[in-house]
């Protein structure tokens, strides 16, 4: 389906050797152009590295190690030339995965810290995501609830994320294809008996 490396990001080698990293993967991605690439980059905030180590992991992310998508991206604000990355990350279909509750208890981000308005306000594509329930215990429909709690998007987009998990998946085309057409009926389902609920209510 596709890879992604893991480690702490403050971690001391991940650090010190990130560039090296993504020169690693610039060169896999030019062997194996078939293969997908995932990685989580910018799950750092003040106080965990230097200010210097928040300025250029999602920009070589993206562009030295050619991510498709970007796990976390909490760094956002303080990356070179932000506004440049985050139009780049639009246009060029780089899905963000937002990571509420793992950010929240790791890195101590929530809320209006939170770079998911960011994002949201460039049209970035996003992902919501949980970053590791088998750790974290928590669930999609707990993020969902999350993100509709603090920052209030509206059903269309919050609808746009659901269909973005398979648009942005490493799924191959057909069967993007079939999922989307049993997300199409699921939504169908759901909307027909919140109008027969709401119509009971008037």
């Amino acid at each position: 389906m596709g890879v992604n490396i893991v480690a702490a990001e403050n971690n001391h080698i991940a650090l010190s050797d990130y560039t090296l990293h993504m020169r690693m993967y610039n060169y896999l991605s030019n062997k194996y152009p078939e293969v997908n690439r995932a990685l989580h980059a910018g799950e750092l905030t003040l106080g965990i590295v230097r200010p210097r180590d928040l300025n250029f992991h999602i920009n070589q992310a993206v562009q030295i190690a050619k991510a498709q998508r970007i796990g976390h991206g909490v760094d956002i604000p303080y990356e070179t030339q932000s506004s440049v990355l985050l139009e780049n990350l639009k246009n060029n279909d780089v899905a963000i995965e937002i990571n509420l509750t793992s950010n929240q208890f790791i890195l101590g981000v929530e809320k209006g810290a939170h770079p998911y308005q960011i994002y949201a306000a460039y049209g970035v594509p996003l992902v919501i995501s949980t970053d590791d329930s088998g750790v974290s215990r928590n669930n999609l429909s707990n993020e969902f609830m999350l993100l509709a709690s603090r920052y209030k998007p509206s059903y269309t987009r919050l609808k746009s994320y659901v269909y973005n998990s398979i648009n942005y998946s490493f799924l191959s085309p057909e069967d993007k294809k079939k999922q989307l057409a049993i997300l199409d009926n699921e939504f169908m389902a759901f909307e027909l008996n919140i109008s027969k609920l709401m119509s009971k209510m008037d």
